[in-house]
């Protein structure tokens, strides 16, 4: 399995079937230590979704009610190798990573379950998981954006994102 990356760098591998099982286990290690404040967690992002190249590095939303019950988390989660980033986006979500600078294994993303932003990331995972169509198109976007910005991770985002707030936009049936 390929799994891991360095800061900053943007790099597509194949779906690798593994991606499922890596998230299961860290899951598994990470609900009894956040406890009753993690009310769901889901394997979102492209590492979720079969047949859709990636970056290697499993994205976990976790919903909690509040960022407030979750003031605990950041050094709960620096034990098992995460840092804090707090909400480095603006999002309204405090964002984790696993591993060092040069080798990334996980984002852990605890989002409020209340928020479109929640709402959000089922939805884009579960319209991919749903759509060959969709996969296909994102697929090819993501490998344009991965060969113009391979350094550049903002850039790279900022060239999905049109993309990703059409699907999201979009009724379905």
């Amino acid at each position: 399995m390929i799994l891991g990356l360095k800061r900053g760098e943007v790099r597509l591998v194949p779906h690798q079937p593994e991606w499922a099982s890596a998230f299961a286990l860290e899951r598994d290690l990470l609900t009894p230590l956040l406890g009753r404040a993690a009310l769901r967690v889901e394997h979102v992002g492209s590492t979720a979704v079969p047949d859709l190249e990636a970056k290697p590095v499993i994205d976990i939303a976790v919903a909690v009610s509040s960022l407030l019950a979750i003031q605990s988390w950041p050094s709960i989660l620096k034990e098992q190798g995460y840092t804090f980033f707090g909400d480095r986006e603006g999002w309204g979500e405090h964002f984790f990573a696993k591993g060092p600078d040069e080798m990334r294994t996980f984002y852990l993303h605890a989002v409020p379950i209340e928020t479109e932003r929640w709402r959000d990331y089922l939805r884009f995972r579960d319209r991919l998981c749903a759509s060959p169509s969709l996969r296909f198109e994102y697929g090819e976007l993501k490998r344009r954006a991965a060969e113009i910005y391979s350094t550049d991770r903002t850039s790279y985002t900022e060239a999905k994102d049109a993309w990703i707030r059409k699907l999201l936009s979009e009724k379905t049936a």
